[in-house]
């Protein structure tokens, strides 16, 4: 039985926080937001300052709350990070973006498929290996799928995986269910270690590198000291802190987490987003 409800949610965009490029697999239909949370499938619409939601079994509102990053004081966060004329100018014309809470496992494997590729077509890939290799939920009369689990990826080929989008990504993908399912890699407990332990631990999976292992800590763990790197922050942050000169992506990141501080991450998707929407 679907369950119905509404929550508070003051100083949220949930369209610019779920079109910036943090997450992958939503599908959006006339500004409702279809997807899955916890395994069940879940409808979200926003509407003067409340999200209204729809679920295919029982959710909490505190879950939706927290996975949605309504838990946080967004006031000071964007306080310690607005630390410059620059920032200032960041944060008033990207409004009440919040970073959501992802489940780690399907994460990980959208920032697998990341490497080398667009926002677009990452989504596209992720979204054809939910439909085919994932399960079928319902929500009303519309049908969901899920991103595979690691023990049900396990019984996929990679032809299979390949035939999806994934490419040269597919046995990295494989990989990294191999290593979770046989423990050599714990997500549950991923999130209990210190920032540098869980990253090193991350890049141990086949195609998880700097970049990948952040955005996992930053959208899946909440870990707002990473700061990923890619060609947008890279060019962004050169230009404005380094006048255009260039600068190792070890270096972008180190000066990111050194300057912005704790919510170093919440500075970087804020930076992103900008630089995507209106340039530099």
């Amino acid at each position: 039985m679907d369950r119905e409800g509404k929550i508070e949610a003051k100083r949220f965009d949930l369209d610019l926080s779920m079109k910036c490029g943090q997450i992958f697999g939503w599908h959006e239909e006339g500004g409702t937001y279809y997807s899955i949370i916890d395994s069940k499938a879940v409808a979200l619409r926003q509407w003067r300052g409340q999200i209204f939601y729809e679920a295919a079994g029982s959710i909490s509102p505190g879950r939706i709350r927290r996975y949605l990053g309504l838990d946080e004081d967004l006031g000071a966060i964007l306080s310690a990070i607005r630390v410059d004329s620059f920032m200032r100018k960041v944060t008033k014309r990207v409004r009440n973006l919040r970073l959501f809470k992802q489940d780690p496992w399907s994460c990980l494997c959208a920032y697998i498929i990341s490497a080398n590729n667009r926002v677009d077509r990452i989504d596209a890939i992720y979204k054809r290996i939910a439909c085919q290799l994932g399960e079928s939920l319902r929500i009303g009369s519309k049908a969901i799928y899920s991103f595979p689990s690691p023990q049900r990826l396990l019984s996929c080929s990679e032809s299979s995986v390949r035939a999806c989008g994934a490419g040269f990504r597919a046995p990295y993908i494989l990989e990294a269910a191999r290593m979770v399912c046989e423990g050599r890699v714990d997500l549950a407990h991923l999130g209990t270690l210190p920032y540098v332990e869980a990253r090193e631990l991350l890049k141990t999976i086949p195609g998880v590198g700097d970049k990948v292992a952040d955005c996992v800590l930053l959208f899946a763990y909440s870990k707002y000291e990473a700061f990923p790197v890619d060609v947008w922050i890279k060019r962004a942050v050169e230009r404005v802190y380094f006048n255009s000169r260039s600068i190792t992506k070890k270096g972008i990141r180190e000066f990111g987490q050194a300057y912005f501080g704790r919510y170093a991450g919440y500075a970087q998707e804020y930076i992103y987003t900008y630089a995507r929407l209106y340039g530099l």
